[in-house]
């Protein structure tokens, strides 16, 4: 049996409320809001003295699929309308016993019309249990919010790949790269595989959405810097600090480099300088990312140790798998150096971070090349920023001759095609020197060179 109805609430007395008696003998409430004049049928409960009131939507009981009574607000203070809204449920119990319906794909309609606001709090506690990192979480809600907000989704029912692609056609038309359109694809894709998975979508609406060929279309090609530049550059970041502060800026001698500043300046500037240096130094040498090399503490550097090497938390790196990195001959005493000046100013705690790597460690970067006269882009638009000495430790070692698979673990990736073609930037002099090798056959010398 179904049927509607408004349910009957216990709520407190309105304050200034006066009790009357009404001429079916039972007491009422009566009370004046906002000019308006409201009565209540008024009844004293174990909870002290309270008023009845009706709900202002109907409520629905009737028979599920298994058996039980439920009792549901349709949401409708309309009586015609709440009643269509039961008949509408009375249909789907009817096919989930006929065997039309199935319970989960009932449970789905149910949760189909959520907001997707509030299944991103669930979708972000799903990313914590997993382990992803906080930096990874905040960026993939916001891509997610992003993309519902230029699009309207609202609810999940409202996400829909044909507004999507629409919107990534914009994008693209705006001079958003292929790979940025992917990582917002990649984003909406991980998000709706979810929902589809706990039950609250039937399938992925983006299943469709085809990839952007990022091979055609690089808007942030980085390039290798050459060994010349490596020295230029650890050059000019030691340097640039104590430049800068003896620097004269206005005046006649503007330009030179003779202002009088105080000791503890200059001091501060060199030191500045020595970190800085040794800072770009270990990312070209271990291959390190920036957040990666910024979690680094002392206690995780063994200098002592045969090889010496740096022990990256699984936490910190970007795949979480965690790695133990060896680090070259050459940087070892130069960071031994830097660790007794910590020691010196009492910063030499286990805890304490190797380097301070400031957030802003790209436009340093950018000043210290200009300082050193090396072009951020070149004639083919590659650019050098932090990450391109990463890029430039894996250039290293293909130059070196170290075979592709060490290339691959020194690196950290799955793939080693990943580390042979994006990470590996062999310059044409090096391919010729490789094609040399070539036997010369014209001349009828079938020998290697």
């Amino acid at each position: 049996m179904a049927r509607i109805y408004k349910k009957t609430c216990y709520r407190p007395v309105p304050a200034g409320a006066t009790i009357i008696d009404g001429e079916d003998g039972k007491q009422y409430a009566y009370w004046i809001d906002k000019d308006e004049e409201y009565t209540a049928l008024y009844t004293v409960t174990k909870n002290g003295p309270r008023i009845l009131e009706e709900s202002s939507c109907y409520v629905a009981m009737f028979t599920d699929a298994t058996g039980r009574y439920r009792e549901r607000s349709t949401g409708c203070r309309d009586k015609r309308a709440a009643e269509h809204k039961l008949n509408t449920w009375l249909q789907e119990v009817e096919k989930i016993k006929a065997g039309i319906l199935t319970q989960e794909e009932f449970e789905v309609s149910k949760r189909v019309h959520d907001d997707i606001e509030e299944r991103l709090e669930d979708f972000e506690l799903h990313l914590k249990a997993k382990g992803a990192t906080a930096g990874y979480i905040r960026e993939m809600l916001s891509r997610i919010r992003k993309v519902c907000g230029a699009c309207c989704f609202k609810r999940l029912i409202d996400m829909n790949s044909t507004t999507f692609l629409r919107w990534l056609n914009r994008q693209s038309a705006d001079g958003m790269g292929a790979r940025t359109r992917n990582v917002y694809r990649a984003a909406m894709h991980n998000f709706s595989n979810w929902a589809v998975k706990n039950h609250c979508m039937t399938a992925n609406p983006f299943m469709r959405v085809p990839k952007a060929r990022e091979s055609v279309d690089k808007r942030h090609q980085r390039r290798a810097l050459s060994g010349e530049e490596i020295v230029r550059l650890l050059q000019a970041a030691g340097d640039r600090p104590l430049y800068e502060v003896t620097l004269v800026r206005r005046g006649k001698r503007r330009g030179e480099c003779y202002a009088n500043v105080r000791d503890q300046v200059r001091e501060d500037a060199a030191r500045l300088g020595q970190e800085r240096r040794l800072l770009y130094a270990t990312l070209i040498y271990t291959g390190l990312r920036k957040s990666e090399l910024a979690s680094i503490t002392l206690g995780r550097v063994f200098l002592d140790h045969d090889p010496p090497h740096i022990v990256l938390d699984a936490k910190d790196e970007k795949a979480g798998r965690g790695a133990t990195l060896p680090l070259h001959p050459e940087l070892v005493p130069h960071l031994k150096k830097w660790i007794e000046y910590k020691s010196q100013i009492g910063k030499a705690t286990p805890g304490e971070k190797l380097f301070n790597v400031p957030f802003g460690l790209c436009r340093i970067l950018s000043r210290d090349l200009a300082f050193a006269g090396i072009e951020k882009r070149d004639t083919l638009n590659r650019v050098v920023d932090v990450h391109a000495l990463r890029h430039t430790h894996g250039t290293l070692l293909a130059k070196s001759g170290v075979s592709p698979t060490v290339a691959k673990d020194s690196m950290r990736h799955s793939d080693i095609r990943m580390t042979m073609n994006f990470y590996t930037h062999l310059e044409l002099d090096d391919v010729a020197k490789g094609v040399n090798r070539i036997p010369d056959f014209l001349n009828g010398k079938p020998e290697e060179k």
